[in-house]
């Protein structure tokens, strides 16, 4: 199920990343001047929150691995384990800070593309386009709301296990002995349960993050395949950086 899941949020991620290429490119032939640049904008911030999501997701599983080995694993000389683990966690958390930013940023681009559509409401002349556009309006708005929800579900799910990781790695740090590992195992088979269910939610939001973009964007990407797989995507470049103003 866990890798099932990791497929379909590769899927989604490629056809995301196509899209911000696609996106790029219509704002440099000049788009700049027309109200769905926005919208290009947000769908932009969404594939990126969806990247660093997934970073997230990729810096706990390493962490918990080499957490496993330090505890399940033991070599010789305990310290280098420790120390691998220890940087593991310093990079988890250092992905923690990263997606409050990228949060932020959605916000800030949904927000400016939401506004963008209230001027062209305020601007139309038949009520029928108008109630018709304002109905559109509210599905998008559903859309960043989903997104937002997932986010806080996300971190209300990470933030607990950061707490419960330190608190391990300072046991360690006392106690970094054969008997002192044998005795902090449940704990860490406790982390392991813990850490998984932390990547459900990151993979929720992956998914919602990487859908949200595919709707908000004004490519329509033609060639993805539901039954793709993979999550490699293709490095955004200093022109794709201009599509949403960063």
């Amino acid at each position: 199920m866990k890798t099932q899941n990791q497929n379909q949020s590769g899927s989604l991620l490629k056809t995301a990343a196509a899209l911000a290429f696609g996106i790029t490119t219509l704002c440099l032939a000049g788009c700049a001047s027309t109200p769905y640049h926005k919208g290009d904008a947000a769908a932009v911030s969404l594939q990126d929150g969806a990247s660093e999501v997934q970073g997230q997701s990729r810096a706990l599983e390493v962490t918990i691995g080499s957490l496993d080995d330090l505890v399940n694993k033991p070599e010789p000389e305990l310290k280098p384990q420790f120390k691998r683990f220890s940087k593991a966690l310093d990079n988890l958390a250092a992905y923690e800070k990263r997606n409050e930013r990228s949060q932020a940023h959605v916000r800030n681009k949904s927000a400016d593309y939401l506004e963008a559509w209230n001027q062209e409401l305020a601007s139309m002349n038949y009520e029928a386009v108008r109630s018709h556009s304002q109905e559109r309006k509210a599905e998008v708005t559903t859309h960043f709301d989903s997104v937002n929800r997932r986010y806080h579900d996300a971190q209300d799910a990470m933030g607990p296990l950061l707490s419960y990781l330190y608190d391990v790695r300072r046991a360690l740090a006392a106690d970094l002995t054969p008997n002192g590992l044998e005795s902090i195992k449940p704990v860490v088979a406790k982390a392991r349960e813990n850490a998984d269910r932390v990547q459900l939610a990151l993979g929720r939001l992956t998914t919602e993050l990487a859908s949200s973009s595919a709707h908000m964007s004004s490519v329509v990407y033609q060639n993805a395949s539901p039954g793709s797989t993979g999550t490699n995507q293709p490095p955004r470049t200093a022109q794709a950086k201009q599509t949403d103003g960063s």
